[in-house]
């Protein structure tokens, strides 16, 4: 059994979350919007791997590096953390 953060359970809270670890990752000024690129925000290889040991240090998620890089706007990242066989909420 996988236990889920009752923060992340919502499509908008785990696009906060994400929009939060890049921002802290990345040293950001500004929060990312959902539709932002992690490269496009000067992500690099090294800092995705951080992004992918802090979602799982902090979320206990770990996200396959094969997805990270498949999913690397926010709002997508986001949907890989929805709890398995979670439907959408519909918000975004």
């Amino acid at each position: 059994m996988t236990m889920t953060s009752p923060a992340l359970v919502r499509d908008e809270d785990r696009i906060r979350y994400v929009q939060s670890v890049f921002q802290r990752v990345l040293e950001l000024e500004q929060e990312a919007k959902p539709e932002d690129d992690f490269f496009a925000l000067g992500g690099t290889s090294l800092a995705a791997m951080e992004v992918i040991d802090l979602i799982e240090a902090e979320q206990g998620l770990r996200v396959p590096v094969r997805n990270f890089y498949r999913a690397t706007v926010v709002r997508e990242l986001a949907l890989e953390l929805a709890p398995s066989g979670a439907e959408s909420d519909g918000e975004s």
